[in-house]
């Protein structure tokens, strides 16, 4: 746990406009900044920073929270990771206490520990007798016995329950290797059996070092040549780059990433003391991966395969990357080629000379479409303009994209008013487009009264002793603003100062910071408070009175079916009772 304190003071030192708008375009409006959402696809600007309440809210998704929040939320980090990188930021060292209470992810503490079993079980193989066709493997590939420990390489043995008798010796139940994706199966029929069987095996590490998932290779020319380890709870393929774990400090070092495709176009060149650098895992570049990415460094080299399929890959991870504002190069092999086969040739001088000669993208992309398409013809000229185009659109700085521009029309002898032309046809998209259903939550209603009596409660003392007095936080029907009213409470009887970017701090629960958020909202809006206050009160105590009647109707047709009269007799004192209520 990180004391509180710390936290605090952490977020005390940290300008929440500085740091949302490294990753967001942010416009002064009034006295906050607005910006078009970044977790949902929307034209007019509903998102709102407000730096003296170090808070963001989205009017239209509702996410909101404080600076922490937003790191975990738009960089994919955990809670440690974002409080480590603005700790370093502020200057501030994160002492740690310890762990106590529960643990905030069990299911996840599990798989990581379980992936780490199996990544041990891995290992001894490979070090054992019965794997030395694996280890020649490794051996005629190049790879020493120094990077095999390092990338904790291991060896799945040619058996169908092999993993499964380790973990289960040693306590764990199918279900949990199943969840991890170790295993295959039938749960009825108990039909398990190992994923990854006669396999060099490649785990797959978060940025703390955990083993997520594992790549798994054939030992010769069979097919399928890899397998991966399936989505897990902790595992998503398109979210994480291999070997970033390894290279993340050399990349800030040097200012630069260099991006391949697979397990062996990163061990090669790191073997060959070139460590700042990272691979996609053999998909194509991803929102998820470019931003973990940007934590380091804003400038890559993107060295994929020469063939038709990493030529391809290129391209399509181009466009992502200038609309997320990075610096892009690509380095192109000879034909043939890939990053492994040419280090363990030319060695580390041969391919720093290849990166050295790197193309920009505008280079790169137009050599690309002039060897593909005829650019003495009318139409293979409007073909590569067409395609080009939605690529110099997303540059953001004019004065780059004019250069291109015009550099374009002379490449292709054309006349620059007509590209121009073109390019404004060209409609705008955004990153955002590419997010998927599971960035955008569905905003669920909150009671709008008891979501003004806490943006009241957040501003002054006396409005919470008020609710208190009036009705008591049992009786608020939302169990978020409830537990928010009663952690205010508590703060303000021991004394503490209370922000709202402090206090969101206090919650692990996600929902509540966006509904403090909310509530800093709405607060902005309320004029007369006490007015306001008044019919909150009025409000809650009839919607809370309607569904106690209808509770009691409830019961009273129960009672009826049981042919209860007294139980009957007593519900109905007790209706008559409450629904006096309605003329107070």
């Amino acid at each position: 746990m990180i004391p509180n304190e710390v936290i605090n003071r952490i977020l005390d030192k940290t300008d929440i406009v500085e740091i949302i708008s490294s990753y967001v375009p942010l416009k002064k409006g009034g006295q906050n900044f607005k910006a078009c959402c970044p977790f949902h696809k929307e034209k007019t600007p509903s998102f709102m920073v407000s730096p003296g309440k170090q808070i963001f809210h989205c009017f239209g998704c509702a996410a909101g929270g404080n600076v922490i929040s937003f790191l975990m939320k738009h960089e994919r980090m955990d809670f440690i990771e974002a409080i480590t990188m603005l700790a370093d930021k502020a200057g501030i060292t994160v002492p740690r206490t310890g762990v106590t209470g529960k643990t905030k992810n069990t299911l996840a503490d599990k798989l990581y520990g379980v992936n780490n079993l199996a990544c041990n079980h891995y290992q001894e193989n490979l070090a054992k007798e019965y794997s030395k066709v694996a280890g020649g493997y490794l051996i005629r590939r190049g790879i020493t016995e120094r990077m095999i420990k390092h990338f904790r390489l291991g060896f799945a043995r040619d058996s169908w329950q092999g993993l499964i008798n380790y973990c289960t010796a040693k306590g764990i139940e199918l279900g949990m290797l199943e969840k991890a994706g170790l295993i295959l199966g039938n749960a009825e029929g108990g039909n398990w059996y190992d994923r990854f069987r006669n396999r060099i095996i490649f785990p797959i590490f978060d940025l703390r070092n955990r083993a997520m998932g594992f790549g798994g290779r054939v030992l010769d020319d069979s097919l399928p040549k890899y397998i991966n380890s399936p989505e897990t709870y902790i595992y998503t393929k398109g979210r994480h780059l291999y070997g970033l774990n390894f290279s993340k400090e050399y990349i800030k070092k040097q200012n630069y990433a260099i991006i391949v495709e697979g397990y062996l176009d990163l061990i090669i060149p790191y073997q060959n003391d070139i460590r700042n650098i990272v691979a996609t895992l053999g998909t194509a570049l991803t929102l998820d991966q470019i931003g973990m990415l940007k934590r380091f460094t804003k400038n890559v080299i993107m060295v994929y395969d020469s063939d038709k399929a990493g030529e391809g890959a290129t391209l399509r991870g181009l466009d992502l990357l200038i609309e997320q504002d990075m610096n892009v190069r690509i380095a192109v092999l000879p034909k043939g080629s890939d990053p492994d086969s040419f280090v363990r040739k030319e060695g580390k001088a041969g391919f720093m000379k290849i990166l050295k000669e790197s193309k920009d993208l505008f280079d790169y992309k137009l050599g690309t479409l002039t060897a593909k398409f005829k650019k003495d013809q009318p139409h293979s000229k409007a073909r590569i303009v067409a395609e080009m185009l939605p690529t110099l659109s997303r540059i953001k700085n004019a004065v780059l994209k004019s250069g291109y521009l015009k550099k374009m029309a002379e490449e292709l002898a054309l006349d620059e008013d007509s590209i121009r032309t073109e390019l404004k046809k060209v409609k705008p998209v955004y990153a955002r487009d590419y997010l998927g259903p599971r960035d955008v939550e569905n905003k669920k209603s909150v009671n709008q009264a008891e979501l003004a009596l806490l943006s009241m409660a957040l501003e002054d003392a006396k409005f919470l002793r008020k609710i208190e007095e009036e009705l008591g936080f049992e009786k608020i029907q939302d169990r978020h603003i409830s537990t928010v009213m009663g952690k205010i409470d508590e703060l303000r009887k021991k004394g503490k100062k209370i922000t709202v970017s402090h206090l969101m701090s206090c919650f692990e629960d996600g929902k509540i910071e966006e509904i403090i958020s909310e509530a800093t909202s709405v607060a902005q809006t309320i004029k007369d408070k006490n007015k306001v206050l008044d019919d909150c009160f009025r409000y809650i105590k009839r919607d809370n009175l309607k569904k106690a009647l209808n509770n009691i109707q409830s019961k009273i047709k129960e009672a009826e079916k049981a042919s209860d009269t007294s139980k009957v007799t007593r519900l109905m004192s007790e209706y008559n009772e409450l629904i006096k209520g309605f003329g107070k």
